[in-house]
Protein backbone atom coordinates (compact mmCIF):
# COMPACT_ATOMS: atom_id res chain seq x y z
CA UNK A 1 0.00 0.00 0.00
CA UNK A 2 2.71 2.37 0.68
CA UNK A 3 4.45 1.89 -2.63
CA UNK A 4 1.50 2.81 -4.47
CA UNK A 5 0.11 5.82 -1.95
CA UNK A 6 4.36 6.57 -2.68
CA UNK A 7 3.77 6.37 -6.85
CA UNK A 8 0.48 8.13 -6.31
CA UNK A 9 2.11 11.30 -4.60
CA UNK A 10 4.52 11.20 -7.30
CA UNK A 11 2.52 11.09 -9.89
CA UNK A 12 0.68 14.09 -8.75
CA UNK A 13 3.75 16.36 -7.28
CA UNK A 14 6.14 15.45 -10.28
CA UNK A 15 4.29 13.82 -13.33
CA UNK A 16 1.38 16.07 -12.96
CA UNK A 17 3.38 19.77 -12.39
CA UNK A 18 6.02 18.62 -14.66
CA UNK A 19 3.10 18.67 -17.34
CA UNK A 20 1.35 21.49 -16.93
CA UNK A 21 4.58 23.87 -16.76
CA UNK A 22 6.19 21.54 -19.37
CA UNK A 23 2.93 23.20 -21.32
CA UNK A 24 4.72 26.98 -20.54
CA UNK A 25 7.66 25.82 -22.49
CA UNK A 26 5.38 26.08 -25.63
CA UNK A 27 5.92 29.69 -26.49
CA UNK A 28 9.92 29.75 -25.23
CA UNK A 29 11.39 32.03 -27.72
CA UNK A 30 13.58 29.77 -30.18
CA UNK A 31 14.84 31.52 -33.78
CA UNK A 32 13.89 29.93 -37.06
CA UNK A 33 11.89 27.15 -35.47
CA UNK A 34 8.09 27.44 -34.33
CA UNK A 35 6.36 24.95 -32.39
CA UNK A 36 9.60 22.90 -31.62
CA UNK A 37 7.97 21.81 -28.24
CA UNK A 38 4.77 20.43 -30.05
CA UNK A 39 6.66 18.46 -32.60
CA UNK A 40 8.97 16.49 -30.28
CA UNK A 41 5.99 14.42 -29.03
CA UNK A 42 5.51 13.59 -32.52
CA UNK A 43 8.89 12.52 -32.91
CA UNK A 44 9.06 10.64 -30.43
CA UNK A 45 5.93 8.68 -31.59
CA UNK A 46 7.30 8.26 -34.88
CA UNK A 47 10.47 7.06 -33.91
CA UNK A 48 8.99 4.54 -32.02
CA UNK A 49 6.71 2.85 -34.31
CA UNK A 50 9.71 3.75 -36.74
CA UNK A 51 12.18 1.22 -34.69
CA UNK A 52 8.89 -1.47 -33.78
CA UNK A 53 9.03 -1.27 -38.02
CA UNK A 54 12.64 -2.36 -38.44
CA UNK A 55 13.85 1.06 -39.82
CA UNK A 56 17.10 2.37 -38.47
CA UNK A 57 17.96 6.38 -36.70
CA UNK A 58 18.46 7.75 -40.64
CA UNK A 59 15.34 6.03 -42.01
CA UNK A 60 12.91 7.43 -39.42
CA UNK A 61 14.19 10.77 -39.56
CA UNK A 62 14.47 10.93 -43.68
CA UNK A 63 10.28 9.88 -43.28
CA UNK A 64 9.47 12.72 -40.27
CA UNK A 65 11.20 15.46 -42.37
CA UNK A 66 9.35 14.52 -45.50
CA UNK A 67 5.85 13.95 -44.21
CA UNK A 68 5.71 15.70 -41.20
CA UNK A 69 7.82 19.13 -40.92
CA UNK A 70 8.65 19.92 -44.56
CA UNK A 71 12.78 20.49 -44.00
CA UNK A 72 14.42 19.44 -46.94
CA UNK A 73 17.84 21.05 -46.69
CA UNK A 74 20.33 18.94 -44.26
CA UNK A 75 21.68 22.46 -42.44
CA UNK A 76 18.20 23.20 -41.56
CA UNK A 77 17.20 19.10 -40.88
CA UNK A 78 20.55 19.70 -38.79
CA UNK A 79 19.50 22.85 -37.03
CA UNK A 80 16.67 21.58 -36.11
CA UNK A 81 17.35 18.02 -34.39
CA UNK A 82 19.79 20.81 -32.36
CA UNK A 83 16.51 22.70 -31.36
CA UNK A 84 15.18 19.60 -30.01
CA UNK A 85 17.84 18.81 -28.06
CA UNK A 86 18.14 22.49 -26.73
CA UNK A 87 14.27 22.12 -26.01
CA UNK A 88 14.83 18.75 -23.85
CA UNK A 89 17.75 20.16 -22.03
CA UNK A 90 15.62 22.44 -20.85
CA UNK A 91 13.08 19.98 -20.10
CA UNK A 92 15.50 18.17 -17.97
CA UNK A 93 16.46 21.04 -16.11
CA UNK A 94 12.17 21.66 -15.07
CA UNK A 95 11.82 18.50 -14.21
CA UNK A 96 14.87 18.47 -11.73
CA UNK A 97 13.54 21.74 -10.62
CA UNK A 98 9.95 20.05 -10.04
CA UNK A 99 11.15 17.04 -8.81
CA UNK A 100 13.48 19.20 -6.05
CA UNK A 101 10.72 20.66 -4.65
CA UNK A 102 8.57 17.65 -4.37
CA UNK A 103 11.14 15.76 -2.28
CA UNK A 104 9.42 16.54 1.00
CA UNK A 105 6.13 15.17 0.04
CA UNK A 106 7.63 12.41 -1.44
CA UNK A 107 9.79 11.29 1.39
CA UNK A 108 6.40 11.24 3.66
CA UNK A 109 5.67 8.50 1.78
CA UNK A 110 9.24 6.45 1.46
CA UNK A 111 9.49 3.27 3.49
CA UNK A 112 12.84 4.63 4.70
CA UNK A 113 12.49 6.59 8.42
CA UNK A 114 13.76 10.47 8.29
CA UNK A 115 15.60 11.53 11.05
CA UNK A 116 12.35 13.10 12.99
CA UNK A 117 10.47 9.45 12.77
CA UNK A 118 13.45 7.94 13.90
CA UNK A 119 13.66 10.15 17.10
CA UNK A 120 10.03 9.60 17.61
CA UNK A 121 10.54 5.70 17.54
CA UNK A 122 13.60 6.26 20.12
CA UNK A 123 11.52 8.35 22.26
CA UNK A 124 8.56 5.89 22.38
CA UNK A 125 10.96 2.82 23.02
CA UNK A 126 12.61 4.40 25.65
CA UNK A 127 16.01 3.72 24.18
CA UNK A 128 17.98 7.47 24.25
CA UNK A 129 20.48 6.83 26.21
CA UNK A 130 21.72 4.50 23.98
CA UNK A 131 21.16 6.34 20.86
CA UNK A 132 22.76 9.38 22.40
CA UNK A 133 26.47 7.25 23.21
CA UNK A 134 26.46 6.33 19.77
CA UNK A 135 25.72 9.70 18.38
CA UNK A 136 27.70 11.25 20.71
CA UNK A 137 30.95 9.33 19.46
CA UNK A 138 29.79 9.08 15.56
CA UNK A 139 31.53 10.71 12.34
CA UNK A 140 30.19 10.29 8.93
CA UNK A 141 32.55 11.64 6.02
CA UNK A 142 30.75 12.95 2.87
CA UNK A 143 33.28 13.53 0.14
CA UNK A 144 31.96 15.94 -3.10
CA UNK A 145 34.27 14.88 -6.05
CA UNK A 146 34.37 16.56 -9.44
CA UNK A 147 32.24 14.91 -12.26
CA UNK A 148 31.80 15.26 -15.73
CA UNK A 149 27.83 14.95 -15.15
CA UNK A 150 28.09 18.07 -12.78
CA UNK A 151 27.86 19.87 -16.22
CA UNK A 152 25.03 22.90 -15.16
CA UNK A 153 26.31 26.44 -15.28
CA UNK A 154 25.93 28.91 -12.07
CA UNK A 155 23.46 31.21 -14.07
CA UNK A 156 21.53 27.71 -14.59
CA UNK A 157 21.86 26.61 -10.81
CA UNK A 158 20.34 30.30 -9.49
CA UNK A 159 17.49 29.36 -12.37
CA UNK A 160 17.03 26.21 -11.15
CA UNK A 161 17.27 27.04 -7.16
CA UNK A 162 14.64 30.23 -8.12
CA UNK A 163 12.08 28.08 -10.08
CA UNK A 164 12.38 25.00 -6.99
CA UNK A 165 11.16 28.36 -4.57
CA UNK A 166 8.47 29.08 -6.90
CA UNK A 167 6.93 25.66 -7.73
CA UNK A 168 6.70 25.45 -4.23
CA UNK A 169 4.54 28.43 -4.21
CA UNK A 170 2.37 27.78 -7.08
CA UNK A 171 3.39 31.14 -8.41
CA UNK A 172 2.37 30.11 -12.25
CA UNK A 173 3.11 33.87 -13.41
CA UNK A 174 6.05 34.00 -11.92
CA UNK A 175 7.44 30.29 -13.41
CA UNK A 176 6.70 31.69 -16.89
CA UNK A 177 9.19 34.01 -16.59
CA UNK A 178 11.63 31.80 -15.05
CA UNK A 179 11.14 28.97 -17.95
CA UNK A 180 11.39 31.88 -20.48
CA UNK A 181 14.97 33.11 -18.82
CA UNK A 182 15.65 29.28 -19.20
CA UNK A 183 14.89 29.22 -22.81
CA UNK A 184 17.12 32.42 -23.51
CA UNK A 185 20.05 31.21 -20.83
CA UNK A 186 23.19 29.32 -22.56
CA UNK A 187 23.18 25.72 -20.70
CA UNK A 188 26.78 25.22 -22.07
CA UNK A 189 29.54 27.01 -20.81
CA UNK A 190 31.16 30.21 -22.81
CA UNK A 191 34.64 27.90 -22.66
CA UNK A 192 35.82 24.65 -21.12
CA UNK A 193 35.55 24.73 -17.17
CA UNK A 194 39.02 24.64 -15.63
CA UNK A 195 38.92 22.86 -12.53
CA UNK A 196 38.24 26.27 -10.46
CA UNK A 197 35.29 26.57 -12.42
CA UNK A 198 33.83 22.77 -11.72
CA UNK A 199 35.00 23.66 -7.94
CA UNK A 200 33.00 26.69 -7.89
CA UNK A 201 29.92 24.65 -9.21
CA UNK A 202 30.69 22.35 -6.10
CA UNK A 203 30.76 24.79 -3.86
CA UNK A 204 27.61 26.11 -4.76
CA UNK A 205 25.72 23.16 -3.65
CA UNK A 206 27.84 23.37 -0.13
CA UNK A 207 26.67 27.32 0.19
CA UNK A 208 22.91 26.40 -0.66
CA UNK A 209 22.12 22.82 0.78
CA UNK A 210 25.10 21.46 3.02
CA UNK A 211 25.47 24.59 5.13
CA UNK A 212 21.73 24.90 6.07
CA UNK A 213 21.34 21.25 5.94
CA UNK A 214 23.42 20.02 8.39
CA UNK A 215 23.34 22.91 10.72
CA UNK A 216 19.34 22.32 10.73
CA UNK A 217 20.29 18.54 11.51
CA UNK A 218 22.70 19.16 14.15
CA UNK A 219 20.00 21.77 16.18
CA UNK A 220 17.51 19.01 15.79
CA UNK A 221 19.48 16.11 17.64
CA UNK A 222 20.71 18.75 19.79
CA UNK A 223 16.93 19.87 20.72
CA UNK A 224 15.90 15.94 21.07
CA UNK A 225 18.85 15.42 23.65
CA UNK A 226 16.51 16.95 26.34
CA UNK A 227 19.00 17.37 29.15
CA UNK A 228 21.52 15.77 28.09
CA UNK A 229 23.99 18.12 26.55
CA UNK A 230 24.91 17.06 23.06
CA UNK A 231 28.06 17.91 21.81
CA UNK A 232 29.54 16.13 18.54
CA UNK A 233 30.54 18.99 16.38
CA UNK A 234 32.24 15.63 13.71
CA UNK A 235 29.14 14.11 13.36
CA UNK A 236 29.51 15.18 9.95
CA UNK A 237 32.74 16.06 7.78
CA UNK A 238 32.67 17.25 4.29
CA UNK A 239 35.35 16.33 2.51
CA UNK A 240 36.48 17.66 -1.21
CA UNK A 241 38.15 17.01 -3.91
CA UNK A 242 38.18 19.09 -6.88
CA UNK A 243 40.79 21.60 -6.82
CA UNK A 244 43.32 18.47 -4.55
CA UNK A 245 43.07 15.54 -7.12
CA UNK A 246 45.68 16.03 -9.77
CA UNK A 247 46.19 11.87 -10.47
CA UNK A 248 46.09 12.02 -14.16
CA UNK A 249 44.52 16.31 -14.37
CA UNK A 250 47.75 17.87 -15.30
CA UNK A 251 45.29 21.11 -15.03
CA UNK A 252 45.24 20.72 -11.07
CA UNK A 253 47.94 23.12 -10.31
CA UNK A 254 49.08 24.15 -6.81
CA UNK A 255 47.84 27.50 -8.19
CA UNK A 256 44.03 25.82 -8.68
CA UNK A 257 44.47 24.15 -4.82
CA UNK A 258 45.09 27.39 -3.43
CA UNK A 259 42.62 29.35 -5.14
CA UNK A 260 39.88 26.43 -4.13
CA UNK A 261 40.84 26.94 -0.51
CA UNK A 262 40.21 30.90 -1.07
CA UNK A 263 36.95 29.74 -2.69
CA UNK A 264 36.37 27.83 0.15
CA UNK A 265 36.75 30.17 3.05
CA UNK A 266 35.22 33.05 1.10
CA UNK A 267 32.30 31.25 0.69
CA UNK A 268 31.69 30.15 4.14
CA UNK A 269 32.31 33.24 5.45
CA UNK A 270 29.24 34.70 3.19
CA UNK A 271 27.73 32.07 4.60
CA UNK A 272 28.12 33.35 8.21
CA UNK A 273 27.48 36.77 6.95
CA UNK A 274 24.10 36.20 5.99
CA UNK A 275 23.31 34.26 9.01
CA UNK A 276 24.92 37.23 11.52
CA UNK A 277 22.65 39.38 9.67
CA UNK A 278 19.77 37.98 10.47
CA UNK A 279 20.78 37.75 13.90
CA UNK A 280 21.98 41.71 14.34
CA UNK A 281 18.05 42.53 13.46
CA UNK A 282 16.77 39.99 16.78
CA UNK A 283 19.78 41.24 19.01
CA UNK A 284 19.03 44.91 19.38
CA UNK A 285 20.55 45.23 23.19
CA UNK A 286 23.00 47.31 23.80
CA UNK A 287 25.33 45.12 25.59
CA UNK A 288 25.71 42.89 22.81
CA UNK A 289 26.26 45.85 19.87
CA UNK A 290 30.21 46.32 19.95
CA UNK A 291 30.85 42.80 19.66
CA UNK A 292 28.18 41.92 16.92
CA UNK A 293 29.04 44.95 14.95
CA UNK A 294 33.18 43.86 15.23
CA UNK A 295 32.21 40.81 13.68
CA UNK A 296 30.07 41.63 11.21
CA UNK A 297 32.76 44.35 9.94
CA UNK A 298 35.24 41.24 9.94
CA UNK A 299 32.71 39.03 8.20
CA UNK A 300 32.27 41.36 5.49
CA UNK A 301 35.75 42.11 4.82
CA UNK A 302 37.14 38.21 5.06
CA UNK A 303 34.23 37.40 2.29
CA UNK A 304 35.84 39.07 -0.30
CA UNK A 305 38.96 39.26 -0.14
CA UNK A 306 41.14 36.64 0.22
CA UNK A 307 44.23 37.83 1.91
CA UNK A 308 42.33 39.39 4.44
CA UNK A 309 42.36 36.51 7.03
CA UNK A 310 39.76 35.81 10.06
CA UNK A 311 40.48 32.19 11.89
CA UNK A 312 38.21 29.99 14.35
CA UNK A 313 39.16 31.83 17.65
CA UNK A 314 38.52 35.51 15.65
CA UNK A 315 34.91 34.00 15.38
CA UNK A 316 33.63 31.72 18.16
CA UNK A 317 35.22 34.20 20.66
CA UNK A 318 32.82 37.44 20.34
CA UNK A 319 29.84 34.49 19.77
CA UNK A 320 30.32 32.64 23.11
CA UNK A 321 30.92 36.24 24.50
CA UNK A 322 27.41 37.54 23.08
CA UNK A 323 25.83 34.00 24.63
CA UNK A 324 26.96 34.92 28.12
CA UNK A 325 25.72 38.06 28.20
CA UNK A 326 22.46 37.05 26.70
CA UNK A 327 22.15 34.68 29.27
CA UNK A 328 23.24 37.27 32.61
CA UNK A 329 21.69 40.28 31.15
CA UNK A 330 18.59 39.44 28.60
CA UNK A 331 16.70 36.86 29.90
CA UNK A 332 18.21 34.25 27.16
CA UNK A 333 16.20 36.15 24.66
CA UNK A 334 17.27 34.59 20.98
CA UNK A 335 19.84 31.88 22.72
CA UNK A 336 18.83 29.16 20.82
CA UNK A 337 19.03 31.22 17.29
CA UNK A 338 22.68 32.20 18.47
CA UNK A 339 23.44 28.98 19.68
CA UNK A 340 21.86 27.31 16.06
CA UNK A 341 24.98 29.72 14.76
CA UNK A 342 27.87 28.97 16.93
CA UNK A 343 27.06 25.25 16.59
CA UNK A 344 27.50 26.06 12.50
CA UNK A 345 31.00 28.00 13.52
CA UNK A 346 32.30 24.89 15.46
CA UNK A 347 31.35 22.29 12.39
CA UNK A 348 32.50 24.19 9.50
CA UNK A 349 35.24 26.40 11.07
CA UNK A 350 36.85 28.20 8.57
CA UNK A 351 37.46 25.86 6.19
CA UNK A 352 34.08 24.53 5.25
CA UNK A 353 35.25 21.10 4.14
CA UNK A 354 38.70 19.36 3.46
CA UNK A 355 40.77 18.79 0.59
CA UNK A 356 42.11 16.15 0.11
CA UNK A 357 45.69 16.25 -2.10
CA UNK A 358 45.97 13.37 -4.34
CA UNK A 359 48.47 12.67 -6.91
CA UNK A 360 49.98 9.12 -8.51
CA UNK A 361 53.33 7.42 -6.85
CA UNK A 362 55.06 7.40 -10.09
CA UNK A 363 54.87 10.97 -10.00
CA UNK A 364 56.36 11.39 -6.69
CA UNK A 365 58.98 9.58 -7.84
CA UNK A 366 59.99 11.55 -10.05
CA UNK A 367 60.10 14.11 -8.00
CA UNK A 368 62.68 12.31 -5.50
CA UNK A 369 64.82 11.59 -8.33
CA UNK A 370 64.92 15.12 -9.23
CA UNK A 371 65.44 16.65 -5.75
CA UNK A 372 67.81 13.88 -4.50
CA UNK A 373 69.89 14.77 -8.09
CA UNK A 374 70.09 18.40 -6.96
CA UNK A 375 71.27 17.58 -3.65
CA UNK A 376 74.13 15.37 -4.56
CA UNK A 377 72.79 12.06 -3.36
CA UNK A 378 72.16 10.32 -6.21
CA UNK A 379 73.63 10.55 -10.07
CA UNK A 380 71.08 8.51 -11.67
CA UNK A 381 67.99 6.95 -9.78
CA UNK A 382 67.06 5.50 -6.13
CA UNK A 383 68.71 2.28 -6.89
CA UNK A 384 71.90 3.73 -6.04
CA UNK A 385 70.14 4.20 -2.43
CA UNK A 386 69.63 0.96 0.00
CA UNK A 387 66.18 1.85 1.73
CA UNK A 388 67.89 2.59 4.97
CA UNK A 389 69.81 5.27 3.40
CA UNK A 390 66.68 6.64 1.54
CA UNK A 391 65.06 7.06 5.07
CA UNK A 392 67.79 8.36 6.38
CA UNK A 393 67.95 11.23 3.77
CA UNK A 394 64.14 11.58 3.93
CA UNK A 395 63.56 11.85 7.99
CA UNK A 396 67.40 13.32 8.26
CA UNK A 397 68.91 15.77 6.39
CA UNK A 398 67.79 19.00 5.45
CA UNK A 399 67.20 19.51 1.58
CA UNK A 400 67.14 22.22 0.00
CA UNK A 401 63.51 22.72 -1.95
CA UNK A 402 62.89 25.76 -3.65
CA UNK A 403 60.58 25.40 -7.08
CA UNK A 404 62.28 27.84 -9.32
CA UNK A 405 65.51 25.48 -9.37
CA UNK A 406 63.68 23.02 -11.74
CA UNK A 407 63.12 22.66 -14.72
CA UNK A 408 60.19 20.10 -15.32
CA UNK A 409 56.69 21.08 -14.55
CA UNK A 410 55.37 18.20 -12.94
CA UNK A 411 58.76 18.79 -10.43
CA UNK A 412 58.01 22.50 -9.97
CA UNK A 413 54.46 22.49 -9.62
CA UNK A 414 54.59 19.31 -6.78
CA UNK A 415 57.05 21.15 -4.65
CA UNK A 416 55.43 24.70 -4.78
CA UNK A 417 52.50 22.61 -3.59
CA UNK A 418 54.15 21.06 -0.33
CA UNK A 419 55.41 24.26 0.69
CA UNK A 420 52.34 26.07 0.24
CA UNK A 421 50.06 23.76 2.06
CA UNK A 422 51.05 25.34 5.57
CA UNK A 423 49.58 28.75 4.09
CA UNK A 424 47.13 26.63 3.38
CA UNK A 425 46.02 25.42 6.98
CA UNK A 426 47.00 28.63 8.58
CA UNK A 427 44.46 30.49 6.74
CA UNK A 428 42.28 27.60 6.14
CA UNK A 429 42.53 25.76 10.10
CA UNK A 430 44.22 22.50 10.25
CA UNK A 431 41.40 20.41 9.09
CA UNK A 432 41.13 22.61 6.11
CA UNK A 433 43.80 19.78 4.46
CA UNK A 434 45.17 17.13 6.15
CA UNK A 435 45.35 14.31 3.86
CA UNK A 436 47.69 13.52 1.29
CA UNK A 437 46.57 10.07 -0.87
CA UNK A 438 49.15 8.58 -2.55
CA UNK A 439 47.16 6.49 -5.48
CA UNK A 440 48.45 3.26 -7.02
CA UNK A 441 51.07 3.03 -4.31
CA UNK A 442 53.26 -0.48 -5.30
CA UNK A 443 56.11 -0.01 -2.49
Amino acid sequence: MQQKERLAEFKKSVQNKFNVYNSLFLNLPYENIENVGMLIPLLLNQSEKGLSDGLNPKEILENFFENFVEIKSEKEQIDFMFRIIQYVERQVVLYDSVEDAAFPKLHKHSSSLSLKDYFQLVEKNKSWDTIWDKLSTFSARIVLTAHPTQFYTPAVLDIITNLRTLILEDKIDEIDVGLQQLGLTSLINAKKPTPLDEAKNIIYTLRHVYYDAIGDMYAYIKGSTGSKNFENHDIVKLGFWPGGDRDGNPFVTADITRDVMNELRLTLMKCYYNDLKGLVHKLTFKDVQEPLQKLRGNLYTAMFDSSKDIGYEDLIVPLEEIQSILIEKYQSLYLKDLEKFIDKVKIFKVHFATIDIRQDHSMHTKVMVEVLKKNGFINDGLNELSDEELLDILLHKNLNLVADDYEEDIVKDTIKNILQLQTIQAKNGEEGCNRYIISNSED
